[in-house]
């Protein structure tokens, strides 16, 4: 008997999905990932000063909100023709390094372990909808003791962060040419002594949770694993004297890795709602208007595609072309590969700070130029964040940005084909219909950031704009 199955809101993600499934006989038949909010952030920015780009678009989301300072700043530069200094690139992916450990920790323990581990009886935060726990009663209530301890250990990240970045969300540091201040040796000892507690964290806790979760859901492997297509802008790579310390620009399909190539970034929108004038389009042609009456449209998500199929972003896409995992393709790999990249960033960190020298500056003046144009593409927590923009008149006149989660949890492409998640939950065996714990295991192994991939809307009413004069 097929049933109609709708979870709204999919909950521990950050912003709001929901995920329309089709089940026969317990089994997802078909599937919609929807994103059910407007950004319109594109739009704030034109007619605005260029360097203001660096910090309004960290207010697309308050979770990966450095990810943005970093593709904003990586796209003035290419179009202002300015060239960081290395000891610049190290400061500011210093940074940047500080926000993934906060968000795989935090993700790993507050959105991923209450779907496998009981957490204590009227516990205020959560309360268990499913009884699917599998775990010895001893390592569970270890495990759960190192989610209340992994609170602080999240935390002290982002305090980790805000020494060279000012503050934790929305930094004040990252900036053309690297970060507005200098690494003064107090500074470097007071990271250094942050980052040695979260390390051992990691490594003492962290990786051997995950992999007692996956000993005891090992058919977790089995499922989730989407097309198989990976994708990475590049991550901590191309130093002049370190070399690529993680994962270089590639992409993996079918088999074979080979070079990434910007060129082939497309976005379609027959199933999202905007108006479709362009059968697709690159990032630097358009940024489409608005159109919730679109009749077959179900998502503000758009459908990024590469070489015109989906990718998947992420940890597991990163481990996996840089050759530091290839288990496998499923939603146990994808969570088993986001807590080696937290091991995997800290040993990164500890590279680029044991090469920081104290008390240079790496800012000086900058002459916005007339007109030009340039793209920030870099790869982030949650996978592949590209930022596009084009200055007229020495003010912004485009700005388009394509997010991790929009590769992830994009829509169907203009010829049906399911995006990367929808396809993941595609065959999913549901045990329960009542608690379909499955859905919500795989869809969280994506860690999902809806607030970046949509936009802001309200029903009902016209969306406002307000300008601002002087």
């Amino acid at each position: 008997m097929t049933k109609r199955l709708v979870i709204n809101p999919v909950t521990r993600i950050s912003g709001f999905m929901e995920i329309d499934a089709t089940i026969d006989n317990n089994t997802v038949v078909d599937v919609k990932t929807e994103g059910l909010l407007f950004r319109g952030f594109e739009k704030m920015l034109v007619g605005r000063n260029p360097l203001d780009a660096v910090y309004f678009t960290q207010r697309i989301c308050g979770i990966c909100s450095t990810a943005h300072s970093m593709a904003s700043t990586l796209a003035l530069e290419a179009a202002m023709g300015i060239v960081p200094t290395e000891q610049g690139r190290y400061l500011r992916d210093i940074l940047h390094g500080c926000e993934f450990l906060q968000n795989h920790i935090r993700h790993f323990y507050q959105y991923t372990i209450p779907d496998f581990v009981r957490l204590p009886d009227k516990y205020p935060l959560y309360e268990t909808d499913h009884n699917d726990f599998r775990l010895p009663k001893g390592k569970n209530d270890e495990i759960a003791e190192h989610y209340f301890e992994s609170l602080d250990i999240s935390r002290s990240a982002h305090e980790m962060l805000a020494v060279l970045g000012g503050k934790a969300p929305h930094n004040h540091g990252i900036f053309v040419g690297g970060i507005t201040t200098q690494a003064t040796t107090d500074k470097i000892i007071k990271i250094k002594s942050i980052l040695h507690t979260i390390q051992q964290f990691i490594i003492g806790r962290m990786v051997t949770d995950a992999y007692a979760i996956a000993q005891y859901y090992s058919d977790y492997y089995k499922i989730g694993g989407g097309y198989g297509n990976l994708l990475s802008f590049g991550c901590f790579n191309g130093y002049k004297e370190l070399g690529t310390l993680y994962v270089n620009p590639l992409v993996y399909s079918q088999g074979k890795v080979d070079v990434f190539n910007p060129g082939e970034i497309t976005e379609e929108i027959d199933y999202s709602w905007y108006q479709d004038k362009m059968d697709e389009y690159k990032p630097m042609d358009t940024v489409p208007e608005a159109d919730m009456c679109k009749r077959q449209a179900y998502s503000w998500v758009k459908a990024p595609r590469y070489n015109g199929i989906p990718y998947e972003v992420g940890p597991l896409a990163r481990q996996w072309l840089s050759g530091e995992y290839r288990n496998g393709i499923s939603t146990m790999d994808r969570t088993i590969a986001r807590v080696l990249e937290a091991k995997k960033i800290s040993e990164i960190l500890n590279t680029l700070i044991e090469n920081l020298i104290p008390g240079v500056s790496v800012q000086k003046e900058y002459t916005i130029p007339n007109s030009s144009s340039g793209a920030g593409l870099i790869d982030t927590t949650r996978g592949a964040l590209g930022h596009w923009l084009k200055i007229e008149k020495e003010k912004l006149s485009f700005y388009q940005i394509i997010t991790p989660s929009a590769w992830n949890l994009s829509t169907r492409g203009n010829n049906t084909m399911r995006g990367t998640a929808e396809q993941a939950l595609m065959g999913t065996t549901i045990q329960n219909l009542q608690t379909p714990v499955e859905l919500g295991r795989i869809i969280r192994s994506f860690d999902p950031c809806v607030s970046c991939a949509t936009h802001v809307y309200s029903q009902g009413e016209c969306i406002k704009a307000i300008q601002v004069i002087p």
